[in-house]
């Protein structure tokens, strides 16, 4: 891949996974990236996997600007908000899912980032509307949402707040759009957006599954990782519908709809399993038995997966020229 210098100035307020996968993908065009956290150590871990991640696309060709040593002498570490924003064009907040942490967050990056710079939340589900309440201008503050791990998935989900101004949207699309990335316009600010709706939609009846003694985990996952997955990856789930016709679809759907799930009961099976402390692969199990692997290991045998399954997706849709639709 070659380099594309997008921006001169980004920074990344999170340096959590998400927020060192993002940092990532800023940093590949931008002539400098600052990653600001509170604490040395959270920076420190951050930096480590920001070197993994750069090695891995490096394997595969999708590392851009000839090295992970060139790439990551582009990338700073602050424990200041102010040395994070000052003179950024493009800022983007990555920290817990917390309304008033977020809240906090943005009102010091108002404080300190240029008039001119766009003010963007990796929220995944708080609405974007009310992270930027109280603000001065909150027509600057937009979302994009990455989906888990970021440096690979090649969406990214650019949400309009109810005060988000059309330029706003506007240049937070294209930005993403250069730095490789697709970008996914959602022009209603609801819950969950539009990834999270239909992931949890899914997990929700997956986790009932479960419960009831349908089917074991496995099972379960391996009909939608080679029964859904890959169909899904030539033609969405409207799209589908459409092939297969909707005079059929209205058959099954008058009669299927019914019997899914609520959320009460999984959610019960869910809450059950985090009070035991079961809260997955760090903890050691989860739906899984994961006791006796290395967690940093397994990511790295899944992100590397990934990128050989996604290249080859992204190829199947470039020999066919294919172009995404954005949302709305």
């Amino acid at each position: 891949m070659t380099s594309r210098t997008v921006l001169d100035k980004s920074a990344v307020v999170g340096a959590g996974l998400m927020g060192s996968q993002i940092g990532l993908i800023l940093a590949m065009g931008s002539r400098e990236t600052v990653l600001m956290s509170r604490t040395e150590k959270s920076l420190s871990k951050a930096f480590e996997r920001l070197r993994r991640y750069a090695e891995d696309l490096d394997r595969h060709g999708l590392l851009p600007g000839g090295s992970p040593e060139a790439t990551l002498a582009k990338v700073s570490t602050t424990a200041s908000m102010e040395e994070a924003a000052s003179n950024a064009e493009f800022i983007l907040e990555s920290v817990p899912e917390d309304l008033k942490t977020k809240r906090e967050v943005f009102a010091q990056l108002e404080r300190w980032a240029p008039s001119h710079a766009v003010l963007a939340t990796n929220t995944s589900s708080l609405p974007i509307s009310r992270i930027a309440e109280g603000l001065t201008r909150p027509e600057r503050v937009v979302g994009s949402h990455f989906i888990q791990p970021a440096h690979i998935v090649p969406i990214v989900e650019v949400t309009r707040g109810e005060r988000t101004s059309e330029e706003t949207l506007r240049r937070a699309a294209e930005i993403w759009r250069l730095l490789g990335k697709i970008p996914l316009v959602v022009r209603r600010d609801v819950p969950g957006f539009v990834v999270n709706r239909l992931q949890h939609a899914l997990v929700k009846e997956a986790v009932s599954l479960l419960a009831e003694g349908v089917a074991s985990a496995k099972d379960i996952d391996l009909a939608v990782s080679l029964g859904l997955a890959p169909r899904f990856t030539t033609a969405g789930p409207l799209e589908q519908r459409d092939i297969n016709g909707l005079a059929m679809h209205f058959q099954v759907a008058g009669y299927l709809w019914r019997t899914l799930s609520g959320w009460e009961k999984p959610l019960r099976y869910l809450a059950a399993k985090v009070q035991r402390g079961e809260l997955g692969l760090e903890a050691g199990r989860g739906y899984y038995d994961w006791r006796g692997l290395d967690a940093s290991a397994v990511r790295q045998e899944k992100d590397e997966a990934l990128i050989t399954r996604t290249l080859e997706v992204l190829r199947w849709m470039r020999e066919r020229r294919f172009e995404p639709i954005p949302l709305g």
